[in-house]
């Protein structure tokens, strides 16, 4: 397995896990100066913007900006020598839909981006079977984010470990895990020594192929993050 941090902006941070990390993600947000990651070696694996920047593939009222940002990421991954490049489907609400989300997608033409797994109510890909239609439609490949899956099954009132193992069958190329209150409805990227993180990382971790690329998405701490990795 390899493991990777996960940084907005923060050349600090990313010196702390030269030495440490195998790979770099990199969230892309527009309004961030990039240039420090020439100083890095590291594989670099770039994250696009999400909901939290304004972002919605499925809102297709903001489909310039949606443009922008995928595009950002992109060239972003040009100048990084990224192979991978992370998308969010995109969320539902009023004026959304499914078909703007997969019109999206289809209209971007890079073998590179895979598609993350999100949470409901209203994340698209949050079961097994829509992330399968999606990738069938796209062919894109598939980013598994084991905190979305959790919080989904609390939602649906499944056993976690059976939408965990349907998700894997899927053959995902990036996975995604943190600290997580297996009781709670949101994804909490607490760091795995966090008291209130009882998720059992072991366990799930077992279930991933023995040439699984992980990003740990924790805690911002880097001494936290260090423990972490540990």
């Amino acid at each position: 397995m390899k493991l990777g941090v996960k940084t907005f902006e923060s050349e600090n941070f990313l010196k702390n896990f030269e030495n440490l990390a195998d790979f770099f993600e990199i969230q892309a947000i527009q309004t961030n100066d990039y240039s420090f990651l020439k100083k890095f070696s590291k594989p670099i694996i770039i994250h696009a913007e999400h909901r939290g920047s304004g972002v919605n593939p499925a809102d297709k009222k903001i489909n310039k900006k949606n443009l922008e940002s995928i595009n950002f990421a992109r060239n972003l991954a040009d100048k990084t020598n990224a192979k991978k490049i992370i998308l969010h489907p995109g969320f539902l609400s009023d004026g959304c839909a499914k078909e703007h989300a997969l019109n999206f997608a289809k209209s971007i033409n890079d073998k590179r981006i895979i598609i993350e797994n999100l949470t409901k109510p209203g994340g698209l890909c949050s079961t097994p079977e829509e992330m399968k239609e999606f990738m069938k439609l796209t062919g894109f490949g598939f980013c598994f984010d084991i905190s979305h899956a959790i919080v989904n099954a609390l939602v649906l009132n499944v056993d976690y470990k059976k939408i965990i193992k349907e998700f894997l069958k899927l053959k995902p190329i990036h996975f995604h895990i943190g600290g997580q209150n297996m009781d709670s409805k949101i994804d909490n990227h607490y760091s795995f020594t966090d008291k209130r993180s009882n998720i059992p990382i072991k366990e799930i971790l077992k279930l991933f192929p023995k040439d699984a690329e992980i990003t740990l998405e924790v805690t911002t701490n880097i001494e936290k993050t260090k423990e972490d990795l540990r």
